[in-house]
């Protein structure tokens, strides 16, 4: 068996700069479950109340130190949760069945919150795949993409089969473009299109923050030809970028289809687990790998800071790419020596 791997992350300057609110509305969920199971209260609670300190932090350096019960949350639950696994795959190696458990911990908190009337609703109850096999200890595979697989699903997408239509095409090409969130892509429109200067302005990504979120000639293409169909479909009545149309009428897609259309199109690689999150990866990572400008990959993912840009979205270095690295670079030396001769 190999040796599990740990990371110390959650330093208390870290944890130091957690929303004391957020703190509040846990510590208060807290002692109201330690008053119905006062014989755990030293061992199942304080795993709980650790693991949820982990994803107050995440939420502190990913999301602003958004509240809790915040609209914000509410809306972009499933996304914060998303990116809180991904967090714990690829920064702290957490194998399945302790995601899991941070998942429940943070879970029953919003259970409890639902039963006092806190909230209104669960954020993201059942909206979320739970990791399936935990009792081992494989996590699950990060997917980056490189240049030959983004170039071999954007031809796929260009058959336009009945299984892939021109929104498919739309939505990879400006995600793969942009590297937004999948939050932001939903809410694209028509008023806020400018092609000439192949952008969307004023975009609301997270905790209401504006970005602009832009593509690339081959996309402003296919936005071309979307708008000319579209101009037959609705007449642009419908300002949403992307349609779906119910019951006779054409409506704004949802995030929910958006995503699932995404899932889809991991199937053109053999993913069965494809997300958005992947595709923002894989852009991101490209665009270091191609540069080797971190704060260029930071800009493009609208990061306030280089080390989420590193942490959680760059590809880490295998021995085997460290070692390949280095006999470029070393070539690279040498040519340069004969050349100086």
């Amino acid at each position: 068996m190999g040796k599990v791997k740990r990371v110390k992350y959650f330093t208390q300057e870290k944890r130091d700069k957690i929303n004391p609110e957020n703190i509040k509305k846990y510590e208060k969920y807290l002692r109201s479950s330690i008053i119905k199971n006062r014989e755990v209260a030293n061992s199942t609670y304080l795993v709980y109340k650790n693991y949820m300190s982990h994803f107050l932090v995440y939420l502190c350096e990913e999301w602003d130190n958004i509240d809790l019960y915040s609209e914000e949350f509410m809306e972009d639950a499933v996304d914060i949760m998303e990116g809180f696994i991904a967090f714990c795959q690829e920064v702290l190696y957490n194998n399945k069945k302790v995601i899991n458990t941070k998942l429940s911990t943070v879970s029953s908190f919003y259970l409890w919150s639902l039963k006092r009337g806190l909230v209104d609703k669960h954020p993201f109850d059942k909206q979320l795949d739970r990791m399936k096999g935990a009792s081992d200890e494989k996590i699950i595979s990060s997917h980056y993409l490189d240049e030959e697989q983004v170039m071999e699903i954007t031809l796929a997408l260009d058959e336009e089969t009945k299984k892939y239509d021109i929104q498919d095409r739309l939505i990879w090409g400006i995600m793969i473009d942009s590297a937004n969130r999948v939050g932001a892509i939903s809410l694209l429109t028509l008023s806020s299109l400018d092609l000439d200067n192949m952008l969307f302005e004023d975009i609301r990504e997270k905790r209401g923050y504006r970005v602009e979120v832009v593509f690339e000639e081959y996309t402003k293409a296919i936005i071309e030809e979307w708008l000319a169909m579209r101009k037959e479909m609705d007449d642009l009545q419908v300002d949403s970028l992307f349609i779906t149309k119910y019951k006779g009428e054409y409506r704004p897609m949802t995030k929910g289809t958006i995503q699932a259309r995404i899932k889809r199109i991991g199937n053109i690689l053999g993913i069965d687990d494809f997300r958005s999150h992947s595709i923002r990866k894989t852009t991101l990572n490209n665009i270091y790998e191609a540069t080797g400008d971190l704060s260029l990959a930071a800009s493009m993912g609208n990061h306030k800071s280089v080390e989420t840009t590193r942490s959680a979205y760059i590809k880490p270095q295998t021995k085997a790419d460290v070692r390949a690295k280095i006999a470029e670079l070393r070539k690279k030396k040498n040519e340069e020596q004969i050349k100086d001769k």
